[in-house]
């Protein structure tokens, strides 16, 4: 018989899931210590009686560990998160969102902690570019990364690579990335505020993809991470005529 401890028992989010072979799915979880943690989901579509899940849900799990992967007895479903499941959008900007924390997983800081919130605002229909975009600059500052900015009476009109630094107009180089005044200002806000804020902010969508886009191109300058999902989101709003 199985003695089932605490040391045996996680909650977290499932960032990941891969089909093995005919029946069996892998399941990789950033648990709630903020730790990404691997479990064998054994006969998932052979059986009936196992619990179908997918991402983002946030599961309870009771597992066998192993030399190899840990191995699930049980799981419960704490969270569906249904309303970003269902919606393209909502799904695609998320599934962003986890593809950095597969990449960057970080344990300096408690990534699940940052990612529960983000997906509990998306889900309660905050703008999901808002929230991923309020994601990514927490991630930056949790790298050590920081923004400068020009000291300027003027306005800022984008960010130079050259300089490391958001610039006004009499400042510019080939370098710039073309930012409006109060999008620059919004990165700031985007490291120093509560989450909250951004239920009472509304910005253009597509001002909201040009910073996404800006951060996706700072994420790979100088954390060296580019991501598959940025281009199919992309895509989409081309599609969908968001921006």
């Amino acid at each position: 018989m199985i003695s089932l401890t605490n040391r045996n028992f996680i909650t977290g989010i499932i960032i990941k899931k891969i089909r093995y072979r005919d029946y069996h799915e892998i399941l990789h979880v950033l648990t709630e210590q903020g730790n990404i943690e691997s479990f064998f989901y054994e006969n998932v579509h052979k059986s009936k009686k196992k619990i179908k899940v997918s991402t983002p849900y946030e599961v309870s799990i009771n597992f066998f560990p192993t030399s190899g992967m840990n191995k699930i007895i049980n799981l419960e479903i704490e969270n569906t998160y249904t309303n970003i499941v269902y919606d393209i959008l909502k799904n695609s900007y998320v599934a962003n969102m986890l593809e950095y924390v597969n990449l960057i997983n970080d344990d300096t800081f408690n990534m699940y902690k940052l990612l529960k919130v983000c997906l509990k605002n998306i889900e309660n229909d905050v703008s999901e570019k808002l929230v991923l975009i309020y994601f990514l600059c927490q991630i930056l500052k949790g790298q050590g990364f920081m923004f400068k900015y020009q000291k300027t009476d003027q306005l800022y009109v984008g960010y130079s690579f050259l300089k490391n630094s958001f610039v006004d107009k009499f400042n510019i180089d080939h370098s710039v990335y073309g930012l409006s005044d109060s999008l620059v200002k919004l990165t700031y806000y985007m490291t120093v505020k509560n989450i909250d804020f951004l239920e009472s902010l509304e910005i253009e969508n597509k001002d909201l993809i040009r910073l996404f886009s800006f951060l996706n191109m700072v994420f790979k300058e100088f954390v060296g991470i580019e991501t598959k999902s940025y281009t199919k989101i992309l895509e989409l709003e081309e599609m969908l005529g968001s921006n």
